[in-house]
């Protein structure tokens, strides 16, 4: 059965209440007319990095709940959990006996050895895409004093998988069998560009390789009937060839797009990448990472996106670098900018409220991040208190503080918006773009008799909304 092309919420288990017992009352009392589908965020039981360090996929951990929690939750809405199919915790069973028995463990062919891969030169190093202020490498102790490193592309608690091994790809056919059981209908892989290590190139995104791991996947999902989305911050052209390889790609031009088509009220280069983004996509304008950038280059002219990352750092975080693993401290090109959607929007409600309907009409099945449905502002005490840049768009609400946000004028409108979204039958057919100056945007969707239309004034930030309803036509402003 296919996903719903309805609106999906992206939440952590525990940051709109404590648990997903609490998410779920959350939803079902505010949402349920709202958004057809779920994104958990990792519930697993992890040691590091807000989750994506799963000591294993097969459970949840108990401050969240039960796997009963998330069965219900996939028996009212399109259930997307993440696959961190890059690494796993240093605190998973596979890797604890692998410290203890060395070579002899049966899950020693899971973890790259690096010194066996030979000599790695500082040109190599140099090569490495890194995510960390240091070398991907950890030193290891046995259980009988032996040495040796494994890979570690993000934390020192996330050992990554060797995709060179059978081994590996039997633990993932496994887990994806085990999550599909509890009534999951798409995974997210993260970090899958991470998976392709091969000294003397960058490790990431390495091609073929990269294609061979992703349509293995693609192939092992399918006999689960369950979906994928590939994660990956790149150059936009991954996201064309992910989607004509037949599976969900993601719409990450689409944020730092949508930032200067209304900070500078000009829609010429997002009309551009409408008419050619991938159909089968997942538009965001934010996730619990930040405003990635890398996306948008070869779309924006460079000049454009340095006045986007100028104008957004002001009111920001730190942003996050790329850096090269022979020089850990080298201030390479801006990675994300840390920052809550809102927020980058100079908290203008007019002007985020143009942002989500764009989002909501453009092709694909929306996300909205629950901070952007709640019109989060930045959590500077957060970020202070964890020393963690993007734990500033990654708020704790309680249930009151949550159900209070609902009652904010712009989150009245976007939910007004959400709601003609997710029943209106146009949404059910086909994406149209239609003929507007530079300085609005005009688009739709029509299946048979029903249309809805959109179109934005840029210059004054005003949406209007012109749709079918039972025969007759509507307008209204959002």
């Amino acid at each position: 059965m296919p996903l719903h092309n309805q609106i999906q919420l992206i939440a952590y288990p525990d940051r709109i209440g404590r648990n997903l017992a609490d998410l779920t009352t959350f939803v079902n009392d505010h949402l349920r007319d709202a958004i057809g589908g779920l994104h958990i965020l990792p519930p697993f039981p992890s040691n590091a990095d807000g989750g994506f360090s799963p000591l294993t996929h097969r459970e949840i951990d108990p401050a969240y709940g039960s796997w009963q929690d998330i069965e219900a939750l996939a028996t009212r809405y399109d259930l997307c959990l993440d696959l961190v199919l890059n690494h796993v915790s240093d605190q998973s069973p596979e890797f604890l006996d692998y410290l203890q028995n060395g070579k002899a463990s049966p899950h020693a062919a899971l973890f790259v050895d690096v010194d066996a891969l030979g000599e790695i030169s500082p040109d190599d190093l140099a090569r490495i895409h890194i995510r960390k202020e240091k070398e991907p490498f950890r030193d290891i102790v046995f259980a009988d004093g032996s040495r040796g490193r494994v890979w570690c592309t993000f934390t020192e608690h996330q050992i990554d998988l060797d995709y060179t091994s059978p081994a590996t790809f039997a633990m993932m056919a496994d887990t994806m069998v085990a999550l599909a059981g509890h009534g999951i209908r798409m995974l997210r892989l993260d970090a899958f560009g991470y998976t392709t290590k091969k000294i003397g190139s960058s490790c990431f995104l390495v091609e073929p390789e990269v294609w061979n791991i992703l349509e293995w996947f693609r192939d092992t999902a399918s006999r689960c009937s369950l979906e994928i989305l590939p994660e990956v911050h790149d150059h936009h052209s991954y996201q064309h060839a992910i989607a004509r390889r037949g599976m969900w790609a993601y719409g990450f031009a689409l944020p730092p797009l949508m930032l200067y088509t209304l900070l500078d009220a000009n829609s010429h280069y997002l009309k551009a990448w409408l008419r050619m983004c991938p159909q089968q996509q997942v538009t965001v304008l934010d996730t619990h990472d930040g405003i990635c950038i890398p996306d948008v280059e070869d779309i924006l002219p460079r000049y454009h996106i340095e006045a986007i990352i100028q104008n957004v750092s002001s009111r920001s975080a730190d942003p996050i670098l790329r850096r090269s693993a022979a020089n850990t401290h080298s201030v390479g090109a801006i990675y994300q900018l840390t920052c809550t959607f809102y927020e980058a929007l100079q908290c203008n409600d007019d002007a985020y409220i143009a942002a989500r309907a764009i989002q909501l009409f453009a092709p694909g099945i929306p996300q909205i991040y629950y901070v952007g449905l709640l019109a989060g502002q930045n959590d500077t005490a957060l970020m202070a208190q964890t020393g963690e840049a993007r734990d500033i768009n990654r708020h704790y609400y309680t249930l009151d503080e949550a159900a209070a946000a609902l009652e904010q004028p712009v989150v009245r409108r976007l939910l007004t918006l959400m709601r003609l979204r997710h029943s209106h039958p146009a949404f059910g057919g086909g994406f149209e773009l239609h003929s507007s100056n530079d300085s609005s945007l005009s688009m739709g969707w029509r299946k048979g008799e029903h249309a809805c239309h959109l179109f934005v004034d840029l210059n004054f930030r005003t949406v209007t909304i012109t749709h079918t309803e039972e025969g007759r036509e509507e307008r209204f402003r959002a």
